[in-house]
């Protein structure tokens, strides 16, 4: 009997210690199997670690989402740099809009127990707070189902939040009737509900109010009760600020964003933005929305699952067909005829924070990726997110594989050059190894793929590019699929205003600048972040506020930018007399006010 039992023991050992092993080999090959939008057959994967430092992002989390479970979970990097805390499976991020997801699982929880209905007039529900009626709501009054897809044609697409240095937060009365100190304009019905697909942060606190007011809670208990603690979501919650008991879990956000603080912001607009959690409880809530479309869910029954997924407005097409559901994106390319290939996502975006969440309709797969980044949007999350669908087969959800055509190095040379995409767009064309490489005038590299003697794949968007070439085999011009005209090769002594700028010729940069009649909000955005770029380019955003002084000299957000300019070179006299005229033009200029502090 105890050799039965040793026996049995040690079955159980060695079964144990093969899925352990097994779960390693699945996460080594996730993690060395990073790829960009199209994967290019017979090329190496990348590192997940090299990546991050390629994108400049400290910390990262994963969760993935295999056969309705949670295969494994792990964090990566620095959730704090300053306290070197690392990322861990129980580090919590703020959710962004993923946020929107989380509450509208729990909006149609209190449909199914009666409290809210999709079809019925929403204002049926509201009593603290009302939509004001005007033509588009007389003709179609919102309901609960419109805020939930985004059909509802409501104001106030985001909310930026506030940093934690605010003393007084508004409440969401306050977001509602976009009083002073909101930061936002009272929401309202200002295009025709049920035309399209308009996204409204906004549309969301309509719906917050209306289930706080039928269930007389705020809104962290409501979703405690109804959702966090039904799935077991201990890392989770919408309270802003954050409760103290989580201080020592949450992430710092980082963001090289030249209006970004340096710290986690606030968002008292909970349901469009203020959930922290971690990529495991996020997970939780999508493997049961999966369950309940086969009936097993714990939240929501089968019909309200089918409802959730089915669309509402479509989105956008292209390589890709994208449509809103009642809460979640829902996802699929554009040659899917399988039920299986269909998916449905969220992505969040908060001050110095991405998340991207994504799951099956179908067999229970899926990925929720955080970062502490504010500036990693299609970059390095999107990379993880394809590893994770290559690595576990994930239905008709990547691009095929592009075979490249290998050319000859002279036949790669006859290609490069400079593309003239638009006024000021230069579309860059390099040689690299056997491939082409592509960047748009200073952002990040694109691999193109060769399939033929002419034409090229951009590997960030499957799109087929060609060239027109001349009886030499010399580039003339580019032009991708979606293009209407070709992009034409720019000559040597041909340049942009920003080449221009870059290259020190600032006269011949604000001439070009001029012909473009940017407004006021370009041109000073413009030289705020080239006040803000490493090394900060000082020559450079003086021409461009010179520019900008000479088309709109009464303008306050000019001399807003003067007084950054002047601050930055240590010219304090300078810099507090255009903060005093940038007052003087708009008394309510709350940057101005807030820098003369500092005088």
């Amino acid at each position: 009997m105890k050799q039965l039992i040793l026996f049995i023991s040690l079955i159980f050992i060695s079964y144990n210690n093969l899925c352990a092993q097994s779960k390693q080999v699945q996460i080594e090959k996730v993690e060395n199997n990073l790829i960009p939008f199209v994967s290019i057959k017979g090329s190496e994967g990348m590192n997940i670690y090299d990546r991050m430092k390629y994108y400049n992002v400290l910390g990262v989390s994963i969760a993935v989402i295999n056969n309705y479970k949670i295969a494994w979970a792990k964090g990566y990097g620095y959730a704090d740099t300053a306290r070197r805390y690392l990322v861990n499976s129980e580090t919590m991020f703020s959710a962004g809009s993923i946020s929107k997801f989380v509450a509208a699982v729990t909006a149609l929880k209190m449909v199914e127990e009666g409290k809210l209905n999709l079809d019925s007039p929403i204002n049926n529900y509201l009593t603290t707070w009302k939509i004001k009626e005007n033509d588009f709501t007389k003709r179609n009054p919102i309901n609960l189902k419109m805020l939930l897809s985004h059909t509802g044609g409501i104001s106030q697409s985001s909310f930026f939040g506030f940093t934690p240095d605010r003393k007084i937060l508004p409440s969401i009365l306050d977001i509602l009737n976009g009083a002073p100190g909101s930061d936002n304009n009272r929401i309202v019905v200002n295009s025709e509900p049920k035309k399209e697909f308009r996204y409204s942060g906004g549309g969301l606190m309509i719906a917050q109010m209306a289930m706080m007011d039928v269930s007389k809670r705020d809104f962290e208990t409501i979703n405690q009760e109804k959702l966090f603690n039904v799935l077991g979501m201990k890392n989770s919650t919408f309270q802003q600020p954050l409760p103290a008991k989580f201080k020592n879990q949450t992430s710092w956000g980082y963001s090289a964003a030249p209006w970004y603080k340096g710290m986690p912001y606030i968002y008292p607009q909970q349901a469009a933005a203020g959930l922290y959690s971690t990529p495991t409880d996020i997970a939780k809530v999508f493997i049961d929305v999966q369950k309940s479309i086969i009936g097993k869910g714990k939240i929501l029954n089968k019909s309200t699952a089918e409802k959730m997924f089915t669309s509402q407005s479509n989105v956008s097409e292209g390589g890709y067909k994208e449509q809103i559901g009642i809460g979640p994106f829902l996802l699929q390319r554009a040659d899917n005829t399988d039920k299986d290939g269909v998916y449905f996502e969220f992505t969040g975006v908060n001050a110095g924070f991405v998340a991207y969440a994504i799951g099956s309709v179908e067999n229970g797969n899926g990925a929720i990726i955080m970062l502490n980044t504010g500036d990693d949007f299609n970059g390095l999350g999107k990379e993880i997110r394809r590893s994770i669908a290559k690595s576990y087969n994930w239905k008709n959800f990547l691009p095929e594989e592009v075979v490249p055509v290998i050319l000859t190095d002279d036949q790669l040379t006859n290609l490069i050059g400079r593309f003239r995409r638009s006024e000021d767009e230069v579309i860059y064309i390099r040689k690299e190894g056997n491939y082409l490489v592509e960047k748009i005038n200073q952002s990040n590299d694109i691999i193109c793929v060769p399939i033929s003697k002419d034409s090229i794949v951009f590997t960030d968007f499957n799109i087929k590019g060609k060239f027109n070439l001349d009886e030499n085999g010399n580039a003339m011009s580019l032009q991708s699929e979606y293009q209407k005209t070709p992009m034409l090769k720019m000559k040597d002594h041909e340049f942009t205003p920003t080449e221009y700028l870059l290259a020190g010729k600032y006269e011949e940069a604000k001439n070009g600048f001029r012909k473009m009649n940017m407004n006021e909000y370009q041109l000073t955005y413009f030289a705020y972040d080239l006040l803000n770029k490493k090394p900060v380019q000082l020559e450079a955003s003086k021409a461009i506020l010179e520019l900008a002084e000479e088309k709109f000299p009464n303008s306050s957000i000019v001399y807003n930018r003067w007084g950054n300019y002047y601050f930055l070179i240590k010219n304090n006299e300078l810099a507090k007399s255009n903060f005093e005229k940038a007052l003087k033009l708009d008394p309510q200029n709350t940057e101005a006010i807030e820098m003369l502090s500092k005088f």
